[in-house]
């Protein structure tokens, strides 16, 4: 694939201000305005993409993200989630799956090459976050934060090692607590139900388990990994647990609609899976992954939209939902990223 015209779809969504989240067909609805959670993973998927392809236009694009994150961010260190479009943000409750997904986004970017100055905003945002950490309550949030927190231990940065270790520790011991209580016979999972963004509990303590190098968080790691692989291969082909009622301990497992979401961080599972084990088997689940968005799927069709860059925001039993919103598109660019490295 050419990265000159490739997710061009990025370029449409993202205007002055930030990354908008809702299309009508490829078209980018204002009326629906903008989330932080779609910009700290843009912020994620334009370093991958400027990582790979070395165009200016990508740093563009990163900083923007940033620079609306800084906005986001309140001085007790929350992040807001919802923003109009006039700019101003709508929610008041706090989202810790937005905070951690901030976490992943701004610990991804210092882990890697840029420049200083860049870097600086996403060091100035996790000092304000970090106290935050304690208080997190719910397995996702915990997950995405624990993942940043792994990109910040590894990389050189101004805070101590040992005290992000640790913070890493304690997140990891919530989680397998969490599995230490819900699961028994052949449920393997963390809690009676198999929701959203599954993938990334198992790449959580994946991650952890390179830092902390417990047998027991990998043990954990890969049964939980390998439940969901019984159910998302039943056929030989990634199928996502569909959102339309998900998938409950004892019950059927929702058909449809298979968000792109899923793909992607299952994808980034199996990666990080491989990389541990040398397993052939999460490679080629990881490939399959990427495949799932060009027609190795279910209904066999194609979610990358050539003529447009962008991504359908499901498949559902009709097809394809037509529209192209920005977690599809952020999700089929981290998928294209990280499995290159695997072909």
């Amino acid at each position: 694939m050419n990265g000159r015209n490739l997710f061009n779809h990025l370029f449409i969504l993202t205007d002055d201000t930030g990354m908008m989240q809702h299309t009508i067909g490829s078209i980018p609805n204002p009326k629906h305005g903008y989330t932080t959670d779609d910009n700290a993973r843009a912020i994620i998927a334009s370093v991958m993409m400027y990582e790979k392809y070395k165009e200016e236009k990508y740093l563009n694009l990163i900083k923007r993200y940033l620079s609306f994150l800084l906005y986001a961010q309140d001085e007790d260190g929350h992040f807001r989630n919802f923003m109009a479009y006039d700019r101003r943000f709508i929610d008041d409750d706090f989202s810790e799956d937005c905070f951690g997904r901030c976490i992943w986004a701004l610990g991804y970017l210092l882990n890697t090459p840029l420049e200083d100055r860049i870097k600086l905003p996403a060091i100035k945002m996790i000092e304000k976050s970090l106290p935050i950490i304690d208080d997190l309550k719910y397995i996702r949030g915990k997950a995405y934060t624990l993942i940043g927190l792994y990109n910040i231990y590894n990389a050189e940065t101004k805070f101590k090692r040992d005290f992000i270790k640790g913070k890493i520790a304690e997140l990891t011991d919530d989680i397998i607590e969490e599995y230490e209580k819900s699961s028994n016979g052949d449920w393997k999972w963390f809690e009676d139900t198999v929701s959203y963004d599954n993938g990334i509990i198992p790449l959580s303590l994946l991650k952890s388990y390179v830092v902390l190098k417990d047998e027991k968080i990998l043990d954990i790691a890969l049964k939980s990994l390998e439940f969901l692989d019984s159910i998302c291969f039943r056929n030989g082909y990634f199928k996502a647990v569909g959102c339309k009622g998900w998938y409950e301990r004892g019950k059927s497992m929702a058909e449809f609609d298979e968000q792109p979401v899923e793909a992607y961080t299952m994808a980034l599972m199996y990666i990080d899976a491989y990389k541990i084990t040398r397993n052939e088997k999460y490679r080629e689940r990881a490939l399959a992954c990427d495949e799932w968005y060009y027609g190795k799927n279910s209904k066999r069709v194609s979610l990358y939209d050539e003529s447009s860059g962008g991504c359908s925001d499901a498949i559902t039993e009709d097809g394809v939902n037509s529209n192209e919103g920005a977690e599809s598109l952020i999700s089929i660019i981290i998928s294209h990223c990280a499995t290159s490295e695997l072909r």
